[in-house]
């Protein structure tokens, strides 16, 4: 039987992580909390969650951090950043380092192996196999389970979906449905446990590359400023820091470079300058009168630019098809200082939500939110899978705002209607469930929106309002 924490509970348990490990555990995280704390309970044969508080320690941290830590991922997650280490990067850190010294990457918070694997693979495709100079790739992450499943080198389905066949063939072996790494790519990496709330491992400093991909949007700021400092020490100068697509630095950590190569967007640690000493310039002599003779210049009538559809537009496009993939491609070249950021957050954590990956979607939708409060599609997102974990004060306050920001929308009006019932308040269901028929009353019964058709909202809506009529009964 799974405990129930009160809310005091779940936010003492959830700071303890936090203060262990980094991770924030907002509300959406109750019951998943709740989940892991009866794992650990059943296993200390504890009745009362009030009891595992009071007797949690370091061991017991690091236990139930295990079983709520995010270990999603897969091989070359963000295609564009493995493009820019292969086309410039590394053949840039190849060139500039003596032919002895290592390049030495960290792959910070990797999860069950595929990133660290994948930055190895880039290595042997750019630099050649065997390798012409030593390659070190230190790989960590809190959790011993994941790093279990790393060391193993064995991954199936969506996990290689990024793979290329040729590489896939070159670097993996094929064992039925599951393909496990090859020993020359795992050579290269070093697998070990370590907490990114700790000074920094013995190994770190002189670094050339550090990959952090999707970590940072579980910290608080001061958690992740405070790590970015360790990883700028860790850094040599002119050393690339990698981040996920929805973490930035902006308002957080300034000491970085920021760079676009090969569509990705780059950390890069500044290099020292060296100012020349000031040098004479001759002054040069004035350049001969023109030939009168000499034919006229022409002067070129600028051709009028034809509007192309943005990157976003593109990537919305292939979103509303259905084609996610290929929208998240996109999306992901929105960089963080472009005013579409907030939005391209919100569409990617669509597609979060389409793939049934609920953590991932809140977590891009609550980025989305904090740097701008008023993106639509964000609101809508959380509001909805609130609804789903039948949080329905949160979904309430979520999907107000979203009738808010698109009053005309029927949409928002339907959802916030199933929110209203399901916190009691049917006076407030039976008004949004009337206005969302009122809303689809200029539309055709075929039109879909956002993948729902107008016939069925209709239908839907009529329906539950009939069923209010029972719900008033009950509440009697």
């Amino acid at each position: 039987m799974r405990p129930t924490l009160s809310t005091g509970q779940f936010h003492a348990l959830a700071n303890r992580i936090a203060e262990y490990s980094g991770f924030m555990l907002d509300g959406s995280r109750h019951r998943s909390l709740e989940s892991a704390l009866a794992v650990r309970m059943q296993a200390l044969a504890i009745e009362e969650p009030r009891s595992y508080l009071a007797q949690l320690d370091t061991a017991e941290l690091q236990r139930i951090t295990e079983l709520v830590v995010n270990h999603e991922t897969q091989f070359f997650r963000t295609p564009a950043q493995h493009r820019a280490l292969r086309e410039d990067l590394l053949p840039r850190l190849h060139r500039d380092r003596p032919i002895s010294q290592p390049l030495r990457c960290w792959s910070a918070g990797c999860a069950t192996g595929e990133e660290p694997y994948s930055l190895a693979i880039s290595m042997l495709e750019t630099l050649g196999q065997p390798s012409p100079r030593p390659v070190e790739i230190y790989a960590t992450d809190i959790s011993t389970q994941a790093l279990a499943k790393a060391q193993a080198g064995t991954y199936r389905g969506r996990a290689v979906t990024n793979v290329a066949p040729a590489e896939l063939k070159r670097h993996f072996v094929g064992r039925g449905d599951m393909f496990e790494v090859r020993p020359d790519v795992r050579a290269l990496v070093r697998f070990e446990q370590h907490n990114l709330q700790a000074p920094l491992p013995a190994w770190a400093p002189s670094l050339d590359i550090i990959s952090c991909q999707n970590v940072t949007i579980y910290f608080a700021v001061e958690t992740c400023r405070a790590l970015m400092a360790r990883f700028f020490d860790a850094l040599v100068p002119g050393g690339y820091l990698f981040l996920g697509f929805s973490e930035t630095l902006w308002r957080i950590f300034d000491r970085f470079e920021t760079l676009e190569v090969a569509g990705a967007f780059v950390y890069r640690k500044p290099v020292p300058r060296v100012v020349p000493a000031p040098r004479l310039v001759p002054r040069e002599r004035p350049a001969a009168n023109r030939d009168e003779h000499a034919p006229p210049l022409v002067r070129r009538t600028p051709r009028p630019d034809v509007p192309q559809p943005s990157v976003f537009e593109l990537g919305m496009a292939q979103l509303e098809a259905g084609a996610f993939e290929p929208a998240l491609q996109l999306l992901q070249q929105i960089r963080p200082t472009d005013k579409q950021y907030p939005q391209a957050l919100a569409a990617i954590a669509r597609i979060h939500a389409n793939r049934g990956e609920w953590e991932l979607a809140a977590v891009e939708a609550r980025r989305a939110l904090e740097l701008d409060l008023l993106t639509h599609d964000a609101h809508l997102l959380l509001g909805m899978l609130a609804a789903n974990q039948q949080r329905w004060d949160r979904a309430v306050v979520h999907l107000e705002r979203v009738r808010y920001l698109d009053p005309r929308a029927p949409l928002p009006s339907f959802h916030l209607a199933n929110a209203y019932r399901g916190q009691g308040r049917l006076d407030l269901a039976e008004r949004e469930y009337r206005s969302a028929l009122r809303k689809l009353g200029g539309l055709a019964p075929s039109d879909v929106l956002d993948g729902v058709s107008v016939a069925w909202l209709r239908e839907t809506c009529q329906r539950l309002l009939q069923h209010l009529d029972v719900d008033r009964l009950q509440q009697r």
